[in-house]
Formats: structure tokens, C-alpha cells, sequence
């Protein structure tokens, strides 16, 4: 049966060490000009807030959602999207929460046909705007990338879920390989 082509980012699936999946808060720059999805791939920039992560440098984790002040009503907002440009209260701060624990593994789709072969290779990841209906991110594990140099994500194991299969938009469980706490080696 072939595999259905439903990207949703990154999921969180377990800790390799068994400890404990959990986000932690950091500061999102107030009217920061990219939505940011639950389940994007997301990195620190230069002025310590975060931002949408890249292929080309160290990731900081994944986007669990994030908390301000609504300018115009003062309410306290929960939202699992940073829309683009969105203007917060004067004087306070917007918190993303990130799950940046350099040991928390993934659940995300494959770009690409996958192949046990695979398993222990890195990629990159192909990055395209989230899903604006209910928030979540798009984003993939691109395996037209797929080799042995340290890129972002490293390949653990085909996901044992009922209708994933090996093949195309097989569903995978990856560790973030260039992360910002703790780079890891090459693949094999």
C-alpha cells in the first residue's frame, strides 16, 4: 500500500536517553517577519530570539508554539502559529516555546523514497510554508539530499506505524544532527 503524502513538520517521539519531551521558552522578536508552524524547524539568530531554521547552520530545535500580549485587546494569547509580522503589546515580550533538547527524536515525512539502506544517512530538510487552517508545518526530511556529510538531520528508522512503508512519503524517525547543544558526526 502506498504511503499517503500528509507532511506535518516535525513531532516530537522520545528522548534517546529516556528523559523527559518537554519545550522550553525562549524570545521571539516582536513583528519578526516569518510565521513560524508547530513542527518547523527552528534556530537561534544573532540577536538571541528565534527564527525559521535553515540547512546552513545549527538548529535549535522545533516550534511547539508561542505566547504574547495582543496588542489591541491585552488579552494573554496561546497560539501554535507566529504569524508573520504580528504586533504585540508595548513594553512586553512574545515566548516561543522549542523543544531544543539535542536528544529528543522525530517523526517526519520523507521527501522522496526511502530505503532501510538509509538508515544511519543524513539530509537536509526541505523547508516550505505551514499548513494556515490549523497551524502546522510542512516541512519534510529531503531525501534527494540523502548521503554521509553532516547535515541536518540524521535518519534513525522507518516510523513502525500501521500504513507506513518503506518507499515514498514513508514516515521517519530522524534526530536533529546539526544542533546548536550538540553536533553530531557524519552518517554512515
Amino acid at each position: 500500500m502506498a504511503n499517503t503524502d500528509a507532511p506535518n513538520g516535525f513531532v516530537p517521539l522520545r528522548h534517546l536517553t529516556g528523559g523527559v519531551v518537554r519545550p522550553q521558552a525562549y524570545p521571539i522578536a516582536n513583528a519578526y517577519a516569518t510565521s513560524l508552524f508547530s513542527g518547523d524547524l527552528v534556530t537561534l539568530l544573532n540577536d538571541g530570539t528565534v527564527g525559521i531554521g535553515t540547512n546552513t547552520s545549527n538548529a535549535l530545535g522545533v516550534f511547539y508554539g508561542v505566547q504574547y500580549i495582543d496588542r489591541s485587546t491585552g488579552d494573554v494569547k496561546f497560539s501554535k502559529v507566529w504569524t508573520a509580522s504580528t504586533a504585540i503589546k508595548a513594553n512586553t515580550a512574545a515566548t516561543a516555546f522549542v523543544y531544543d533538547d539535542p536528544n529528543i527524536t522525530y517523526q517526519v515525512q520523507g521527501s522522496g523514497t526511502f530505503a532501510n539502506a538509509n538508515v544511519g544517512e543524513t539530509c537536509n530538510v526541505l523547508f516550505t510554508a505551514g499548513e494556515t487552517t490549523f497551524g502546522g508545518s510542512q516541512q519534510e526530511a529531503n531525501l534527494s539530499s540523502l548521503g554521509t556529510t553532516a547535515q541536518v538531520l540524521r535518519i534513525l528508522r522507518l516510523v513502525d506505524a500501521p500504513n507506513n512503508d518503506v518507499g515514498a512519503d514513508a514516515k521517519l524517525e530522524v534526530v536533529i544532527n546539526n544542533h546548536l547543544y550538540g553536533t553530531r558526526s557524519s552518517g554512515i
